[in-house]
């Protein structure tokens, strides 16, 4: 159930995203106006960079810089700054890849720990399994709609594991086995765009092209 935000500490904490969080980067005053749900979207994307801004209304999003008024900056290589259960949803598209598996792990135990019971971590990442399947078929013009056209399907396997700062690319089996171990009590795998929890529905604004995508019950 989602639930809207009561209680002062979850705005004090998320108030804690406009301070210093070690990483060097100048944050804006927190505007509360901004926080309407206990929902987080991660890695929202910034402004003007790459595909841009991925802004989700009645969502917190959050990235590494924020304007103050639709996102919220924090380092997520680093603990969220909000208390234990505090939050219903967590989603996150196309970032986990690009951290460490020993990072990812981290990421994933705290969003456990921000979940309350019964809340969820939607996670979408590209399938490794998508990409050697077509590496095998030989096909590399699976993404040129993204502007992605490998010359060979070597280059297809290496550069989608590689470039665009990727650092560890996950099948199903590896990312449900790493949700189990942060701590959630549920995983499975859903269709594009779908889920049997409302608020969830609908948010992947990536074109699909096989990517994984699993919710991990609290």
């Amino acid at each position: 159930m989602i639930m809207p935000i009561q209680t002062t500490t979850f705005r004090r904490s998320l108030g804690r995203l406009f301070g210093s969080n070690g990483s060097g980067h100048r944050e804006q005053p927190l505007r509360a106006s901004g926080l309407r749900t206990r929902r987080l979207h991660l890695a929202c994307g910034i402004v003007g960079l790459g595909h841009g801004a991925k802004i989700l209304p009645g969502w917190t999003n959050i990235d590494i810089e924020g304007d103050g008024t639709t996102t919220f900056a924090w380092d997520l290589t680093v603990p969220l700054p909000l208390p234990n259960a505090s939050v219903d949803c967590v989603y996150s598209e196309h970032f986990i890849e690009h951290l460490s598996l020993e990072a990812g792990r981290r990421l994933l135990a705290d969003c456990r720990r921000v979940l309350a019971p019964g809340g969820v971590m939607r996670v979408s990442t590209p399938d490794l399994v998508a990409l050697a399947r077509k590496y095998l078929e030989g096909d590399v013009h699976e993404w040129d709609d993204m502007g992605w056209s490998p010359t060979t399907p070597c280059d297809l396997l290496n550069e989608g594991m590689r470039n665009w700062g990727h650092l560890y690319v996950y099948d199903e089996a590896k990312l449900s086995a790493e949700l189990k171990a942060a701590g959630f009590a549920t995983v499975h795998r859903c269709r594009w765009g779908d889920s049997a929890h409302a608020p969830l529905r609908r948010l992947e604004t990536r074109p699909d092209h096989g990517d994984l995508v699993l919710e991990a019950l609290a």
